[in-house]
């Protein structure tokens, strides 16, 4: 039985003492230096606050000297201590904060509190006129995500997935699937992938006949890490096969020719996003008709759904069936 993973420790935030001087040093590292209220500014903290960061960054060794600077007080690093600060253009900045807000569905992996610490090294060393035009991008720039998967108490399980996966070593897994049944097996991990909010790993799986399968992150009951039992990750593997054809993450093995009515109240919604990259749109009665040539049809079911009454599936008929017995059910829920 897996032994049970102690506690992880509360996760460092920018406001720690370490990385709060770090900031600091970095907000340091230029030649027009920095004043008590350019700290107090950086850190939303009280002048008399700054001052204080100050002095314990000067009592960890950092070769600080103040000056003034026309008529206020400024502190500066020794030029032999200084590093080189990060110029970014405006455009820049906002492309990686919109990136950091697509990411917000990695909470409680790990990932996201990383990604939060390099952006705060990241701001930290911008220069203090790129520091003004960045301050409010995390509300200038702001990502509505849809309904994420639950991450909350899986740092480990995520350290363990991720330390196995770049060293090339197995995981002995418990997953649940959608059914509700569980199963443990040993498993070769080879990718893991980001789809719908929500992370899956794929790899090879001993309990499914050495198969290549992806199962969803949040159905991992329970992970541990072979240390030590490397594979051969193979040479002719490319993670881009596994969706290849689908239409979504589940791939079937035929390809099938599915067309599909819209509604003019819905067409330019469909019409200018990529849904399959063999999409075609033609003008149809009322509407448009989308043609894609898909492998697999289980994720058509329940997308064509949403959509209520302004779609309807032409072809095939398998599908078509599929969708009005779902149909049914769901009506027969209500009566």
């Amino acid at each position: 039985m897996k032994r049970k993973k102690p506690r992880p420790p509360a996760p460092v935030t920018r406001y720690a003492p370490a990385s709060r001087l770090h900031g600091l040093r970095a907000l340091l590292d230029g030649p027009e230096g920095v004043s008590i209220y350019d700290v107090a500014e950086r850190f939303r903290t009280s002048p008399r606050t700054a001052l204080r960061y100050i002095q314990a960054l000067a009592r960890a060794g950092e070769p600080l000297y103040e000056e003034m600077s026309g008529k206020r007080k400024v502190w500066r690093l020794m030029t032999t201590a200084r590093r080189q600060s990060i110029t970014l253009t405006t455009a820049q900045m906002v492309a990686l904060y919109l990136s950091r807000r697509v990411f917000d569905f990695l909470a409680g992996t790990g990932f996201k509190e990383d990604l939060d610490d390099v952006f705060a090294k990241l701001e930290a060393t911008l220069r203090r006129k790129d520091f003004g035009a960045a301050r409010h991008l995390d509300r200038k720039v702001f990502d509505v995500n849809e309904a994420r998967h639950l991450y909350e108490g899986r740092i480990e399980d995520v350290n363990d997935i991720v330390t196995a996966l770049l060293r090339e070593e197995r995981l002995r897994v418990t997953h649940e699937g959608v059914g509700g049944g569980k199963k443990t097996f040993v498993l070769e991990p080879y990718t893991l992938l980001v789809y719908k909010k929500g992370l899956y790993l794929a790899g090879k799986s001993e309990g499914h006949g050495g198969e290549i399968r992806t199962f969803a992150l949040d159905g991992f009951r329970e992970v541990e890490w072979l240390r030590g039992q490397t594979f051969a990750y193979p040479a002719d593997y490319r993670p881009e096969r596994i969706t290849e054809g689908a239409f979504g993450l589940i791939r079937g093995t035929e390809v099938t020719r599915v067309r599909i009515w819209f509604d003019d109240k819905v067409a330019r919604y469909v019409q200018r996003r990529m849904w399959h990259p063999t999409q075609r749109f033609r003008r149809a009665a009322g509407g448009v008709e989308l043609t894609m040539d898909v492998r697999g049809t289980t994720e058509i079911v329940s997308w064509v759904l949403g959509f209520g009454d302004k779609a309807r599936v032409l072809a095939p008929a398998a599908l078509r069936d599929d969708v009005a017995r779902e149909l049914d059910r769901a009506v027969a829920r209500y009566r």
